[in-house]
């Protein structure tokens, strides 16, 4: 696992993988009393214990995410802009549901992106509100099918801020880094 880790988070992280005591022992190879004794802070335990505890979560956290797709952690509910709407209505959307970027489509086909960066990098050309979100577009988000992996998607956010999902070629859903994060928070029980 990444960093240190914080012994008196033990209960918290073992209870969001959704295992007992009683699993975590039996994966860890370590007695169900050491795990309650470590997560009272009744005792310090030894580095292998810690180790083999630190493993056990380790694998219980990959387990659990392996069996999870783009459409388990997307927003099925897409927000978009027109390429031929105002340049107001993009950043009215953002602020208003709090995201920082925005599929574009041209009469229901999917034609680039706005985002609030492309907006900041372009600002000298921006002449009014009123100015047509097509004058300003970035390339489309990349589209994946609903069935795509984490890691598939992890690596496309890595050089995107956003990747959309489609069934039959309709968009069903949009996946930012942040829908990632929560799934790797979730997973590894962090803030």
């Amino acid at each position: 696992m990444e960093g240190l880790w914080d012994l008196e988070s033990l209960a918290q992280l073992r209870k969001r993988l959704g295992l007992t005591q009683r699993d975590l022992a039996r994966l860890s190879g370590v007695s169900q009393s050491l795990i309650s004794k470590i997560e009272r802070g009744r005792i310090n335990p030894s580095y292998e214990a810690v180790r083999r505890i630190l493993q056990a979560l380790e694998r219980a956290r990959a387990e659990r995410s392996k069996g999870l797709s783009a459409k388990d952690i997307c927003t099925r509910k897409v927000i978009s802009v027109e390429a031929s709407d105002p340049l107001g209505k993009a950043i009215s959307l953002m602020r208003r549901h709090g995201i920082s970027q925005l599929p574009v489509f041209h009469r229901g086909k999917l034609v680039g992106s706005i985002s609030e960066s492309t907006i900041m990098r372009k600002l000298e050309k921006i002449k009014s509100p009123s100015m047509r979100i097509g004058e300003l577009i970035d390339e489309a988000f990349p589209t994946v099918p609903e069935e795509a992996s984490l890691n598939l998607l992890r690596q496309l956010l890595q050089e995107y801020p956003a990747v959309l999902l489609q069934r039959n070629g309709k968009i069903t859903g949009i996946v930012t880094k942040a829908d990632l994060f929560k799934v790797l928070d979730s997973d590894r029980g962090e803030p």
